[in-house]
């Protein structure tokens, strides 16, 4: 038996290659796996301008429902795109929900993980775009606007790419360094560039964004391995075990 960790797949209808490379995904699994999805499982714009019964059709979703039928175990911690959705994933993928900061032991591993986007290095601005009042009225602004709106939040953070990663993963990795004595690997989400900090202690694990690849830590009896998957390639047909490494991939920016 497996144990998964990814986040910030931000599923979205208008990124259909996202949901399919992330259902390929969730079918290499096996019935006696267990996934962690870390936060932002879906985006913003899918829980806002989407009706349930819409959303439940998209392939990374109907890829999950099968793998919790199938006897997988799902986990699901709410990032700051998908607060408000956990009440859907618990009646339409059996999800189990878990509140952040969570910690369990994993195959001998003390795992401590958060989305990570209450820990201080996000802009006050963007705590206003969590509140379920904001997520309402989002819903009901006209769709050329909306798209306008996403767009030019697209740009913003992009444009503030570079100091906004550093900015986070500094506060990550002064958090990690706070759970040195009740952790061995603290997972965050959040920050869209996968990032393995193996050779500290505690090792920190940033699970990455699916805009530009596959990302997911692995833990098994044989060890906790980081995968990063460029977009390019597809999954394998079976996560291999390999040794310790560091990876970094891609930047795309926290939201």
């Amino acid at each position: 038996m497996a144990v998964y960790f990814a986040s910030d797949v931000h599923l979205r209808p208008d990124h259909p290659d996202r949901g399919s490379r992330f259902a390929a995904w969730v079918r290499t699994l096996g019935r006696d796996d267990v996934l962690w999805i870390v936060g932002d499982l879906c985006d913003f714009w899918m829980s806002t301008r989407y009706q349930e019964h819409e959303i439940v059709r998209g392939q990374g979703l109907v890829a999950l429902a099968d793998f919790r039928a199938a006897g997988g175990t799902l986990f699901v911690m709410p990032g700051n795109h998908d607060l408000w959705m956990g009440p859907f994933y618990e009646a339409n993928l059996g999800a189990t929900m878990v509140s952040e900061p969570h910690e369990v032991t994993v195959h001998g591993h003390r795992i401590h993980m958060v989305h990570g986007h209450l820990l201080g290095a996000r802009k006050k601005w963007k705590a206003l775009m969590e509140t379920r009042q904001f997520f309402r009225a989002f819903g009901k602004v006209p769709a050329p606007i909306a798209r306008s709106l996403d767009r030019l939040l697209d740009r913003k953070n992009q444009n503030d790419l570079l100091k906004d990663e550093d900015r986070h993963l500094a506060v990550f990795r002064r958090y990690a360094d706070a759970q040195g004595d009740r952790a061995d690997i603290v997972i965050l989400g959040h920050v869209h560039r996968p990032v393995d900090d193996a050779a500290a202690h505690p090792r920190m694990v940033v699970l990455g964004g699916w805009q530009r690849g596959t990302s997911y830590l692995r833990i098994a009896p044989d060890g906790a391995t980081f995968h990063v998957i460029p977009r390019e390639q597809d999954p394998p047909a079976a996560a291999p075990a390999g040794a310790l490494r560091r990876n970094a991939g891609a930047s795309c920016p926290p939201s």
